[in-house]
């Protein structure tokens, strides 16, 4: 049985697919939020059957209730939009990460990806790392095909062992059926959480950045880098408002700025170093707490 709920009839050639999902590699929404810009203004072409795909008790759908009566119900959902920007078709893939059935999904995007031209994949991510927010976004990549390696481009060269990402897997799995695949990942500050409630928006600049390299084409995000600015600068004053934080983050500038440069980047935090906000709380209390003993 098809995990492909429906696709449309559109004929495309030399497309370039766009993976981002939601779940832990997708830190501050970043990639999600990179995805919904490239798709933005464009129209659904296909879809994939969330009964098959999604386990409602894990991943509930959210239910809108007006005057006791439930008005709607978003169910998680992964879908395919395309979007022609300056002559170059995107097809877009976007949505919730699956529970179940991860390789059957690689052998439905690889149809879907078949049926609509594509040619190159680029995959979106994004993970906590101990990096400060003042600092420019660092993004890394990972591919099995160097031959889509760009200028600037940064390789995951050190060895993780981490639970996996479908959207990791997906990548592997359609650079083994013959697709050319290339993943990036934003890096971004692990303490987000505690001061936004959004997407991290430099982050996202920063992946459409890379998506730009590889496609030619200026992706149009109206207002997005004003938001980006705007949302540092709320993160700058809300910081320097409290005194802990702001002392936690110039430890991070610290630590960021007089990194030999024989020595490895700041690492990204695995899976099993992701902290709640209660931790964040608590490692700050440590930090300031060694240096006041050292006062």
């Amino acid at each position: 049985m098809s995990l492909i709920a429906f696709a449309s009839d559109l004929e495309l050639a030399d497309t370039t697919m766009v993976l981002a999902m939601s779940g832990w590699v997708d830190a501050a929404s970043v990639s999600t939020n990179a995805a919904e810009r490239i798709a933005e203004g464009g129209r659904q072409i296909a879809a994939f059957d969330p009964d098959a795909l999604f386990d409602y008790r894990s991943s509930r759908p959210v239910m809108h209730f007006t005057s006791g009566e439930l008005t709607e119900i978003a169910w998680p959902r992964l879908e395919v939009f395309h979007r022609g920007i300056d002559g170059v078709d995107f097809v877009i893939v976007k949505g919730h990460e699956p529970d179940f059935r991860w390789k059957e999904l690689t052998t439905a995007l690889a149809e879907v990806a078949r049926k609509y031209g594509v040619t190159k994949l680029v995959t979106l991510g994004a993970v906590p790392a101990q990096m400060p927010h003042t600092r420019p976004v660092r993004v890394v990549c990972t591919t099995s095909h160097p031959e889509l390696l760009l200028d600037g481009d940064e390789v995951l060269d050190e060895d993780l062992v981490v639970p996996g990402a479908a959207v990791s897997a997906l990548r592997h799995g359609m650079g083994e059926l013959g697709f050319p695949a290339i993943g990036y990942w934003a890096q971004v500050p692990f303490y987000l959480p505690q001061f936004v409630h959004e997407p991290f928006h430099a982050a996202s600049l920063s992946l459409l950045e890379r998506v730009e390299a590889h496609t030619g084409v200026h992706i149009p995000v109206d207002g997005l880098a004003d938001d980006a600015a705007a949302q540092i600068d709320r993160l700058n004053t809300d910081i320097a408002a409290n005194d802990e934080a702001r002392r936690f983050v110039s430890h991070l500038e610290h630590l960021h700025d007089n990194a030999d440069d024989d020595e490895e980047s700041p690492p990204v935090i695995t899976f099993d170093d992701m902290i709640s906000a209660d931790e964040i709380g608590e490692q700050v209390e440590r930090f300031l707490r060694s240096t006041s003993d050292d006062d």
